[in-house]
């Protein structure tokens, strides 16, 4: 059975906290991952061509946010620290439906506005950590 985006969380632990905390709430979340590209290993023997999984390209991971002033300025204290936080992202109240967890920095910045439309803010977070966005399987 489908399942909504209601109820998703984007998490944070900053460098030297032990626990995570919520960040902010999200109106939008990117793709988590990427596809691998492909190496081609065709040889002039082979009658179909022939390839493997090369690396991931990972870009910044793009979120978005109703702007509010206070919210604004949390997430630039964040980007002005200038860290590697650890950060997840939650499906579920508890995760229960998911996590997924990377280490990177953030920029933010308001977003583009139009006539008769909500204040937006986009926030990027690039993957720079030890290890690279993982599930996090239920414990």
């Amino acid at each position: 059975m489908a399942k909504c985006t209601n109820k998703t969380f984007l998490m944070i632990k900053r460098a030297g906290a032990t626990d995570f905390e919520k960040l902010i709430d999200i109106t939008q979340y990117p793709d988590l991952g990427g596809a691998k590209e492909k190496i081609d290993v065709t040889t002039l023997s082979d009658t179909k061509k022939r390839t493997i999984n090369g690396i991931e390209d990972v870009n910044d991971l793009e979120f978005s946010a109703w702007y509010e002033k206070a919210d604004y300025e949390k997430l630039l204290d964040v980007e002005k620290a200038n860290k590697i936080d650890t950060y997840q992202l939650w499906f579920g109240e508890d995760g229960e439906d998911g996590i997924f967890e990377w280490g990177g920095k953030m920029a933010v910045y308001p977003a583009s506005g139009g006539v008769n439309a909500a204040r937006e803010m986009s926030f990027s977070i690039t993957d720079e950590g030890e290890e690279a966005m993982h599930y996090v399987p239920s414990a």
